[in-house]
């Protein structure tokens, strides 16, 4: 099928994100505007000016400069002037820019939100060295039992005994941004580049900076939620109050790639990564994706862009991290995906995902992450029926899908890729019973239910406080800092700054594996942790039964779990991270 797939989660998280569905169907590239816009690669360096001075001799208009990728991005009146550049002696390809979707964390339930930072509110400098060899005190929330199990889990703590990491250590979150007036990253900021532009506006009608005019924030803080959430689990500050990040004592770089709707072009995350890559960006970390048909040319085009930006990164000395997917697919070399999927909502369409390849996560170079959960819990013979509706803390016996592995931690996340393109685990959250929400998946934990205490099974961390799209809890208790925003998240997109902080602390401690990447993810790798026995399943393509929650019938299979388990090596990569190991090394 010769078109690209976007990476998208089924249900709808706020009524905005119901919204944004609406701007892009599987196929690519949209109708409007964004059907003119084009990336245009030059054979040569050589070649390079001369196609710039074709592009503006045919008036089509240059958006993007890639110079170190030969790489223009133009938009277009009309055909014939694609027509014009396609006959370029000088150019080597001329393809349609393409949209990658922010891969949208898995929430608890579905909120029903209006878009307003209020409306989705629940009241309840560089240089320098780390903290090194001391005893650290971390902030009160590790002091909430059950709360910050994923950054024990990956064994953070005994690092910090160690170092806390450096402030000449630069992590790029490439994402929708970072909430800077966030106290939690007031002073972990270091940079905003913004690569965003009228994508949002053009297909929702509101860009951050019409939402700054309404709100008051700054243009180009967060205002979806997720980028401030993955800075926060990185490097949020150890300050006394609240959380504190992975490695508190890095810095961060914003690199804004997109607005609140969550969209962005192949081509900004390009243009994100070169900047990185030439701005001495140690790591970037990256939860965007997508996937392309290889067999299309066009798009062939855009995955071997990829390839060569991953190149030109490492070559600089730059590790890219990404997120591997919330479609529960084996990814296989390059990002190939080799099973049947994507994991679908009984009563949605099926389409399969099987000989796509998936981006950037999938790229020969990338830090490929697969995701973990806490502890998986088994059902109960009596539930009371409050505890069954929507936010489930208990799983009655007579549902059709039980949960396996129970009792178990650090099982594959129910909803995440696997397979022999995965590098490494780490724990990306998952529902109580680690099932998909049509059976009954369950709640997220605390703070969106206290029945089982501060215990949460999916992963803590901030959001923003302007966030649109990521649920906000605030004033939740004496520990935290009042009227700012924090959430409790799942995903693969949730794993992957746990990598990247992990990455960040290595090089912290380790000169000479810093700006150099092999050495690096060597060392990262070697230091995991060894997990056995995971007993996550696949998707059934046989099991059509009803989803236990929804009743609505899978016609087409693969919305349920089953069979054999998944392999331990195609589930973990290399292992769990472990970042006191690590640093060791």
């Amino acid at each position: 099928m010769k078109q690209s797939v976007l990476l998208f989660i089924a249900a709808s998280i706020t009524c905005s994100f119901a919204a944004t569905m609406a701007i892009a169907e599987v196929g690519n590239p949209l109708p409007g505007k964004a059907r003119h816009r084009y990336i245009l690669v030059a054979k040569s360096d050589a070649d390079y000016d001369h196609l710039r001075n074709e592009t503006v001799t045919r008036r089509a208009k240059i958006v993007k400069e890639l110079p170190q990728a030969r790489t223009l991005v133009v938009t277009t009146e009309n055909d014939a002037q694609v027509v014009d550049l396609k006959s370029s002696l000088h150019a080597q390809a001329v393809v349609p820019d393409r949209i990658k979707s922010l891969i949208k964390p898995k929430l608890a339930q579905e909120m029903g939100f209006n878009a307003s930072p209020e409306h989705i509110r629940f009241d309840m400098g560089l240089g320098g060295q780390g903290r090194l060899f001391r005893h650290i005190n971390p902030d009160p929330a590790f002091s909430l039992r059950g709360l910050m199990w994923n950054i024990d889990r990956i064994k953070a703590p005994e690092a910090w005994k160690m170092h806390t990491g450096s402030k000449k250590i630069l992590v790029g979150v490439a994402d929708t941004g970072l909430d800077y007036t966030h106290s939690e990253l007031a002073d972990k900021v270091a940079h905003v580049e913004d690569f965003t532009d009228s994508l949002c506006k053009d297909y929702l009608d509101k860009s951050d900076a019409d939402w700054s005019q309404i709100y008051g924030g700054p243009a180009d803080t967060d205002w979806n939620g997720h980028g401030s959430w993955i800075g926060g689990n990185i490097a949020g500050a150890l300050d006394g109050t609240g959380i504190n990040g992975i490695a508190p004592d890095i810095q961060l770089v914003s690199l804004k790639i997109a607005q609140w709707c969550g969209y962005t072009w192949d081509s900004s995350i390009l243009d994100a990564f070169y900047y990185a890559a030439n701005n001495n960006i140690d790591i970037v970390s990256i939860s965007f994706g997508g996937y392309f048909d290889r067999t299309d040319p066009d798009q062939d085009a855009i995955y071997q862009a990829y390839v060569d930006a991953v190149v030109y990164a490492r070559s600089k000395g730059t590790v890219i991290v990404a997120s591997a997917g919330n479609e529960h697919l084996r990814i296989g070399a390059g990002g190939q995906v080799i099973s049947h999927g994507p994991l679908t909502i009984p009563g949605d369409p099926f389409e399969d995902y099987y000989g796509l390849w998936e981006t950037p996560g999938g790229i020969p170079g990338v830090v490929d992450v697969s995701a973990t959960g806490n502890i998986v819990i088994g059902t109960s013979t009596i539930c009371d029926p409050v505890t069954i509706e929507n936010n489930a803390t208990c799983k009655p016996a007579t549902d059709a899908h039980h949960p396996v592995g129970v009792g178990k931690k650090n099982q594959l996340s129910y909803y995440s890729n696997y397979g022999p393109r995965i590098d490494v685990a780490a724990p990306g959250g998952a529902r109580k019973f680690n099932l998909p929400n049509a059976d009954r998946g369950g709640t997220g934990g605390w703070p969106y239910t206290t029945a089982d205490d501060y215990t949460a099974f999916e992963d803590f961390s901030i959001t923003s406080n302007w966030a649109l799209e990521i649920p906000c809890f605030v004033n939740i208790g004496k520990q935290f800092y009042s009227d700012e925003c924090y959430s409790t998240l799942q995903g693969t997109s949730m794993a992957t700054p746990h990598v990247s902080a992990a990455l960040a602390m290595i090089a912290s401690a380790n000169e000479k594996a810093r700006h150099n990447p092999a050495l690096l993810i060597k060392l990262l790798k070697d230091g995991t942790q060894k997990i056995y026995g995971n007993t996550t399943q696949p998707l059934s393509a046989t099991d059509l039964s009803a989803g236990d929650f929804t009743g609505l019938m899978c016609n087409d299979g693969y919305c349920h779990l089953g069979g054999k388990a998944i392999p331990d090596n195609e589930a973990y990569g290399a292992g769990l991270v472990s970042v006191s190991s690590s640093i060791k090394r």
